[in-house]
């Protein structure tokens, strides 16, 4: 009976866990790469994991322009935070479905975000 309640409980926060990653689901990036009012982009996701793909797809991006006849460009975190810190501005606007608003978060959550998401993908 033990064995059953200690999986029971196991089970339950995985689902707790699924349903407050599911909770915070479309997100939309704010950034402003220069100082220039011109330069402010934005793009939604349908998920905050495909934002955060999003952020390093925007950093290689700038690789490959900064690069354009590599072939194979590498890079580790540290690079991409640099990269986040040295926009002007960048932000998340991710959906909560229980109170149906999007909630704001800044550069130091977004680059809290992106370290976790890549150490994730890492194992």
């Amino acid at each position: 009976a033990t064995v059953s309640v200690l999986y029971w409980r196991r089970e339950e926060a995985r689902k707790g866990r699924k349903e407050r990653e599911g909770n915070m689901s479309h997100t939309i990036l704010l950034c402003q790469p220069t100082k220039q009012k011109s330069s402010r982009i934005y793009a939604d996701y349908e998920s905050l994991s495909e934002a955060l793909d999003g952020v390093c797809h925007m950093y290689e991006t700038r690789l490959k322009q900064e690069n354009p006849r590599a072939t194979d460009i590498r890079y580790d975190i540290a690079d991409l935070l640099h990269f986040v810190d040295s926009l002007t501005d960048i932000s998340f606007m991710v959906f909560d479905k229980p109170s149906n608003v999007y909630k704001p978060f800044g550069r130091d959550w977004v680059k809290n975000k992106v370290y976790s998401h890549l150490k994730k993908q890492a194992c």
